[in-house]
């Protein structure tokens, strides 16, 4: 996304309109197939607010990827879980363990090396701070829909949040004016904003809410890092990005760190769990 992002030039408010815009009928034609059942507009309150959330967190991501090394505003976001660790205690009255103490000091250890390293490089601090404000907002969404009690389903949750997200964003694009200029787009600016709706919006949210009926959540945590080690990857190839020592060290201890932290948790709520119910089966039964 990083890439297509870098190729298309518009201004990061208007992509982020034109990503919900465009993604909005497909999403809307799946949510159809699948015959989601009517809710109550009460029950979607939770999902209002994480689209208001998710318009703000594009916004500042893409500002991110144009003012910014790519491979620095991927690695930024992706302290999403370490915000996600620090805010749950206190938020949602999650105890913290030792873990996930070393995780954040680590990966705090990451972000300045890679942010003494861009800003020694010239790149602004707005760009930085903006894919870091991008990271914080998503994990607030998270954190969001960790607290909901009564949900609805996965396709509803979808259209509900990026048709918010645009409903937001639109007063922003009509004020600065500069979405007119895609009239003046190539084709191939064109062609990218287009799969940036479809195929990197509305396909990949599907995928995602689908791998939950087919996947463990251990599963598709280990899958989900590949993305930053992609968009990495991506930007070294397609844009001409290099990579310097104090990135990969910075990035090693955000990305590898947090991912140990994930598998270590998952790990220990395995065996908490069979331990329970090993209790369970061996316990007496003194209903009688």
């Amino acid at each position: 996304m990083g890439v297509f992002t870098r190729s298309i030039p518009l201004s990061a408010l208007s992509l982020a309109f034109l990503r919900a815009l465009i993604a909005l009928p497909v999403l809307f034609v799946v949510m159809k197939m699948k015959k989601s059942d009517k809710v109550k507009w009460t029950l979607l309150k939770p999902y209002l607010i994480s689209g208001v959330l998710l318009g703000f967190g594009w916004l500042t991501l893409f500002y991110g990827f144009k003012h910014t090394s790519i491979s620095s505003a991927v690695m930024i976001y992706n302290m999403c879980p370490v915000y996600v660790m620090i805010a749950a205690p206190l938020l949602l009255k999650e105890t913290i363990s030792k873990i996930q103490i070393a995780v954040i000091f680590v990966s705090f250890l990451g972000l300045l090396l890679i942010v003494g390293h861009d800003l020694l490089e010239g790149y602004g601090s707005m760009g930085l701070a903006l894919s870091a404000i991008s990271g914080m907002l998503y994990a607030t969404i998270v954190l969001i829909n960790r607290s909901i009690k009564v949900r609805v389903d996965n396709q509803t949750a979808t259209f509900v949040q990026i048709f918010t997200a645009m409903i937001v964003l639109l007063p922003f694009v009509l004020i600065d004016g500069t979405i007119l200029t895609v009239v003046d787009l190539d084709s191939r600016a064109v062609t990218y904003t287009i799969l940036l709706g479809i195929l990197h919006t509305s396909v990949a949210y599907t995928m995602f809410f689908s791998l939950y009926t087919h996947m463990k959540s251990v599963e598709i945590v280990s899958y989900s890092y590949l993305e930053p080690l992609f968009g990495i990857l991506f930007s070294v190839i397609f844009v001409g990005e290099t990579l310097t020592l104090p990135q990969i060290i910075g990035g090693i201890l955000i990305l590898g760190s947090t991912y140990l932290g994930e598998m270590l948790k998952d790990r220990k709520l395995f065996k908490e769990k069979r331990s329970y119910s090993n209790v369970s089966v061996n316990a007496p039964d003194n209903r009688y």
